[in-house]
Formats: C-alpha cells, sequence, structure tokens
C-alpha cells in the first residue's frame, strides 16, 4: 500500500508462482518450455498495481514496485497488462520489463500483454 499521509494513494500485491501455475496456460501462443517453467521460486508475480488518478505521475507506483521487488529472491518478476494502458506500459518498460506474449487471464477477458523482468 501507498500512502500520503492517511490517504491510501496506491497499492499493489504478489506472490512467487508455483511450480504447477496456469498462468503460463493463458497465453494466446505457446512460449519454449525454458520460459514457462516454473519451480516455486523462480518467479514473482506482480498482480493489480494501482494508483489513485490524483497520485499519478507522482513516482508513487515506482517506489511501490522498488518497495516490491528490491530484496526478492526470485530471478524474475512477471506481470500482465493492457496494451492500451499506455502509462503503465510505458513504465513497466522503462522499469526494464519486457513482453513475452499476449494471454486472456480469464473467460472473457481482453488480451492482456505479459511482460518479464529479469531480476
Amino acid at each position: 500500500m501507498a500512502f500520503d499521509g492517511e490517504v491510501t494513494v496506491g497499492m499493489a500485491y504478489g506472490y512467487p508462482l508455483t511450480a504447477n501455475t496456469g498462468w503460463w496456460d493463458t497465453l494466446t501462443e505457446p512460449v519454449p518450455e525454458e520460459l514457462r517453467h516454473e519451480d516455486g521460486n523462480r518467479t514473482f508475480g506482480l498482480f493489480e498495481p494501482a494508483v489513485r488518478p490524483a497520485w499519478r505521475r507522482r513516482g508513487v507506483a515506482g517506489e511501490m514496485h522498488r518497495a516490491l521487488v528490491n530484496g526478492l529472491d526470485n530471478q524474475r518478476v512477471m506481470l500482465n497488462s493492457r496494451s492500451e494502458a499506455t502509462a503503465a506500459q510505458a513504465a513497466y518498460r522503462a522499469w526494464g520489463y519486457r513482453q513475452v506474449g499476449t494471454a486472456i487471464p480469464w473467460e472473457g477477458a481482453a488480451d492482456h500483454d505479459v511482460l518479464v523482468l529479469e531480476l
């Protein structure tokens, strides 16, 4: 959680992907086994990074991201992002993420870019 005084201005969470995660199964095109291999510690899944509109473009997302990933024992971080979320996409790429595929994370969902950051 990110706060400005007592006001909650942002949030994000994550956890290591399990060895039997289904996350890679949601990709629209298969990826090589060496990319999708999980062992319970290799990849940290980052979920729902969000900043309230009035606090965007103030570095809040970057601070939350650093707080979440600094010190992780994982080899990489993975997240999904809608391609039309241009500001978020620009931030992710500036932080070193690269797109490895496209996923439909749940039935009826729009396409999401799958992005990976090597730590």
